[in-house]
């Protein structure tokens, strides 16, 4: 039922000789690529992201989904394709703009062509129907989740006044540092980057605002060591899959139960890493080793991790470093980043420095934008982030005990939806 309001307009509206209504909105018009428009995206492993992202009916954000790549969309023009229809429909030519967009910016004037009553572009490889609309106000530079409003208004040829469309669209936007690589795929439409996913990267994990991948990274391993998670101090195994991580389970409120293993949480950060774009890996180490004492996800500090089913004495967190009854991890997994062959590990966290001024400094620093501080803020509280393969295995490892060895092997990751 229309209000008072709408009444108004329409009344404005048919002091127009015309009358122009947006009908649908396309934000990844091509598939094939990302670097002038929105990259594939899904709902999650059912539900998919239909093309177009808008149309006249939809009234919420999260009706309206769509991602971009920022270092691939980067000094580029982006676009959207939108369709109209116009009364009477012997009119051939309209204007229209859109005023906010928030990070998509505002749309500028545009003169549409008509024929029929429907808009008609031919300046691009697609559907005729749709009018490319280059947003030129656009700002996309760090990771984001985003509900954005425009508000539609349109201009007879015939005439200077504006008049508003008695519309306005949501969309919930999203913004990745770069194209997501494995699992997920820009070619595979069931493994295309969940936005499910996304909200858990990006809200959940606390990455908005960030252009440092590393960073990101270390908020995504602080994020998963903070879910109401313990490592399984019984057997060590895996309940969400590891490197076929069923993510599902995992968003789905944890439904195979709070007790994980390092493959899990491996899996996790490298998911919820690369689903921002991050250069993240599932490694495989073995052997591995005695542990410094730690503390693993969701427990006390401990350097015999399987006392949960060790006889006594040795079934306790915590064990002379000769006894002949302390476990160890016969091997173990972390995320790597390809790119600097840094290592980021959810697991458990290392025991941190005693709190100084220097902390306080770098809390000062952090306020103040310096992403480094960030980082070595956390790992001076013992996160295991962003650390070369020897520095890490000093944290973690008891060398002075046999059994240490081994290195990290990049292995392949999926999805189980």
């Amino acid at each position: 039922m229309w209000g008072v309001k709408d009444i108004e307009l329409e009344v404005i509206n048919r002091r127009a000789p015309c009358m122009v209504i947006l009908t649908h909105i396309k934000f990844n018009h091509d598939p094939l690529s990302l670097a002038g428009d929105a990259i594939n995206i899904r709902v999650n492993g059912q539900q998919e992201v239909s093309v177009p992202e808008w149309k006249s009916g939809y009234f919420a954000p999260e009706q309206s989904l769509a991602a971009y790549a920022i270092a691939e969309t980067a000094g580029r023009s982006i676009t959207i394709q939108c369709r109209f229809t116009i009364a009477p429909k012997t009119s051939t030519k309209a204007w229209v703009k859109a005023t906010g967009g928030g990070m998509l910016g505002a749309v500028d004037p545009v003169e549409v062509t008509f024929i029929n009553g429907v808009s008609h572009d031919t300046s691009h490889g697609g559907d005729p129907d749709f009018v490319s609309i280059t947003l030129r106000h656009s700002a996309l530079g760090v990771i984001e989740r985003q509900d954005i409003v425009w508000t539609w208004a349109y201009r007879c040829s015939s005439q200077t006044h504006w008049h508003p469309m008695r519309l306005t669209t949501q969309h919930r936007i999203y913004a990745v540092l770069r194209e997501p690589p494995e699992p997920w795929s820009q070619t595979d439409p069931q493994k295309y980057p969940w936005t499910w996913a996304l909200d858990y990267a990006i809200v959940d994990a606390g990455t908005r605002g960030l252009a440092d991948m590393e960073i990101a990274i270390a908020r995504i391993v602080r994020h998963v060591y903070d879910e109401p998670l313990q490592y399984d101090i019984w057997y060590g195994r895996s309940s969400y899959g590891g490197k076929m991580f069923q993510i599902t389970d995992w968003l789905g409120g944890f439904r195979n139960g709070p007790i994980v293993n390092c493959y899990d949480c491996a899996g996790a950060v490298t998911t919820f890493a690369t689903v921002l774009g991050a250069d993240a890996q599932y490694n495989f180490h073995d052997p591995f080793g005695y542990l410094k004492p730690v503390y693993p996800i969701g427990r006390g500090l401990c350097n015999n991790p399987f006392y949960g089913s060790a006889a006594p004495p040795y079934d306790v967190p915590l064990v002379a470093q000769s006894d002949a009854g302390r476990t160890s991890f016969g091997n173990h997994a972390y995320a790597k980043r390809s790119s600097d062959q840094k290592n980021f590990d959810a697991c458990m966290k290392a025991s941190g420095a005693k709190c100084t001024w220097i902390d306080a400094l770098l809390a000062l620093l952090i306020a103040l934008g310096a992403a480094w501080a960030e980082r070595l803020l956390l790992q001076r509280a013992g996160w295991l982030i962003a650390l070369a393969q020897s520095d890490y295995e000093t944290k973690v490892l008891d060398a002075s005990l046999p059994g240490a060895g081994g290195h990290p092997v990049v292995e392949a990751m999926d999805i189980s939806p």
